[in-house]
C-alpha cells in the first residue's frame, strides 16, 4: 500500500555511499508517494547513479546550490504529500519502521515523530550507542508505547539538551510536509540546524517520540568541507536561542506563562545560563596551546559547569515528579 509520503534525497557528491544507499531503499520505496532528489552540485556520478538505480515511477530531479538545509527547505517546498521523509545518504530506515513512524503520526497526529537510530561506522558495522537527547526523553518519562510530549515536557527537553538535537537524527524522523513549509530548518547554525529547529518551534509544533529502533545513523566522512558549517560555542547560541524563543512566545501566547511555571523556569534558566557559559569559556580555553589540565581557569570552568548541571538534573527530576503538563 503506498502512503502520503514525499521522500527527500539531498546529494552532493554522494557517489562512494550510494550504492549501499539505494540498495537500502529497495526494501520501502515503494511505499512512498514520490522522490525528490535535490542535488547541489555534485561533481562525481551522484546523479547518474541514482537516475540508474531508483525505481520509482515518480521520481523528480532537482538542482539548488550548497547548503545543507538550504537544499532541505527547497526540497520539502516542492514535496507533494502529506508526509515528508528526508532519507540521507548514508542513512537507513526498515520498510517496518517507515510504516511504524506512518502509523503512529496518523494516529496521534503530530507534526513530528522522532526516534533513535543504531550508530554504525562507515563499514556499517556497530558504533559505541553514544547518549542522545532522545534517550533523556525515553528514560526519564519512562516511555514504552509511541506517546506526545505535553508542552512543558516539549519545551524542558529542548531547553536542557540544547548540547544536542532534540530532533536526533532526521533520517529516523517523520515530519508533517506543512509544518516544514511553514517552519523551515534555520540555516545559521552550522550542521545544527535540526537542533536549532527543536528549540525555534518547541511552543508551536505536536511532537511524537517512539522507543522503537529501526534506522541507522552513519558515522562517515562527509564528501565536502564542513568549515562552511562550522559553529563555534553551538551550546550557548543554541540556549540563546532558546531565551529570544520565550521572551517572544511570552507575550504571544496565552500558554507560555504556564509551562513556564510547570518547569520551574525561573530556577531552571540561570542554572542553564551558567552552564552554557562554562561551556564556552572551557572550549575557547581548549583551543590554547596551552593544555588545558595546565589552565586553573579551565577547571574552575569544569567546577562551575558540574554544579550547574546537576542543578538542572536536580530541577528537571522535581518537574518530571510533580508531572509536566
Amino acid at each position: 500500500m503506498m502512503l502520503p509520503i514525499s521522500v527527500l534525497i539531498p546529494t552532493r557528491d554522494s557517489g562512494a555511499l550510494l550504492p549501499g544507499h539505494l540498495r537500502s531503499l529497495e526494501a520501502w520505496i515503494d511505499l512512498a508517494d514520490e522522490v525528490v532528489v535535490v542535488d547541489s552540485d555534485s561533481k562525481d556520478n551522484t546523479v547518474e547513479l541514482i537516475r540508474e538505480g531508483l525505481t520509482h515511477p515518480r521520481t523528480r530531479f532537482l538542482s539548488h546550490p550548497p547548503g545543507l538545509y538550504q537544499s532541505w527547505n527547497f526540497g520539502i517546498q516542492n514535496a507533494r504529500a502529506k508526509y515528508v521523509y528526508i532519507a540521507t545518504v548514508g542513512d537507513s530506515i526498515s520498510r517496518q519502521g517507515v510504516e511504524h513512524l506512518y502509523e503512529v503520526a496518523e494516529r496521534l497526529r503530530s507534526d513530528v515523530v522522532i526516534s533513535k537510530p543504531a550508530l554504525v561506522n562507515e563499514a556499517g558495522d556497530p558504533w559505541p550507542d553514544d547518549r542522545w537527547p532522545i534517550d533523556e526523553i525515553v528514560d526519564q518519562l519512562k516511555i514504552k508505547q509511541p506517546q506526545l510530549l505535553t508542552p512543558s515536557e516539549q519545551f524542558l527537553f529542548a531547553a536542557v539538551n540544547t548540547w544536542g538535537a532534540l530532533l536526533g537524527s532526521t533520517a529516523s524522523n517523520l515530519y508533517r510536509t506543512d509544518c516544514l513549509r511553514q517552519r523551515p530548518f534555520p540555516t545559521e547554525f552550522g550542521m545544527a540546524g535540526d537542533g536549532a529547529w527543536g528549540i525555534e518551534n518547541m511552543f508551536d509544533v505536536t511532537m511524537a517520540v517512539t522507543p522503537q529502533r529501526f534506522s541507522t545513523f552513519r558515522h562517515h566522512e562527509k564528501p565536502y568541507p564542513l568549515a562552511g558549517y562550522h559553529v563555534e560555542s553551538l551550546a550557548l547560541k543554541l540556549f540563546r536561542l532558546a531565551q529570544r524563543v520565550v521572551a517572544r512566545q511570552r507575550d504571544l501566547n496565552p500558554a507560555v506563562p504556564g509551562i513556564l511555571a510547570a518547569v520551574r523556569w525561573a530556577e531552571l534558566e540561570p542554572a542553564l545560563d551558567i552552564s552554557g557559559l562554562a561551556q564556552d569559556n572551557l572550549e575557547r580555553l581548549r583551543r590554547r596551546k596551552k593544555p588545558w589540565i595546565l589552565q586553573p581557569a579551565a577547571w574552575r570552568a569544569r567546577l562551575a559547569r558540574g554544579q550547574a548541571r546537576r542543578k538542572i538534573n536536580q530541577i528537571t527530576r522535581r518537574v518530571l515528579a510533580g508531572g509536566a503538563s
